[in-house]
């Protein structure tokens, strides 16, 4: 796959889906969470959370994260791998967004979710790495994307 195919690979997989998997830890114990996410032109994600969540709280102690993002419309499961499982990997940090530095598309989905419960705040994640699908050898493993 070359550098431009990897990178329309990964753009293609972030806008066309919904969640990501948000891992973090407080330094001891690991914690994922599936999270709705937006992205921008830039690759970085959206997410809201309330400002108690695990997930910000291991935020607040460590700003490093794994996040993946797998395609919903995987392909047909085939016993000798040949079918690539589609997804990406990502080395990231996240962040709260100060309310001063909404974006307008930020401010847009905040009025258009409307959320009913406690106050969400804007949580930033910044991709340093990203990683895909490569069959080599008849095995599904994951290569760095430049």
């Amino acid at each position: 796959m070359s550098d431009e195919t990897e990178r329309a690979f990964v753009r293609e997989i972030l806008e066309r889906n919904r969640y990501l998997v948000l891992s973090t830890t407080d330094g001891r114990t690991p914690w994922i969470a599936p999270l709705e996410y937006m992205v921008d032109e830039d690759l970085n994600f959206y997410f809201f959370s309330t400002g108690d969540s695990r997930h910000v709280r291991d935020l607040e102690k460590n700003e490093t994260v794994a996040v993946t993002v797998f395609d919903r419309e995987q392909p047909e499961y085939t016993p000798d791998l040949s079918a690539r499982l589609n997804g990406v990997q990502m080395e990231a940090v996240a962040h709260r967004v100060d309310p001063d530095d909404y974006s307008e598309a930020i401010v847009a989905a905040i009025d258009a979710l409307d959320p009913p419960m406690p106050p969400y705040e804007v949580f930033k994640v910044t991709p340093r790495r990203f990683y895909v699908p490569k069959i080599e050898n008849g095995v599904n493993i994951r290569m760095e994307a430049r």
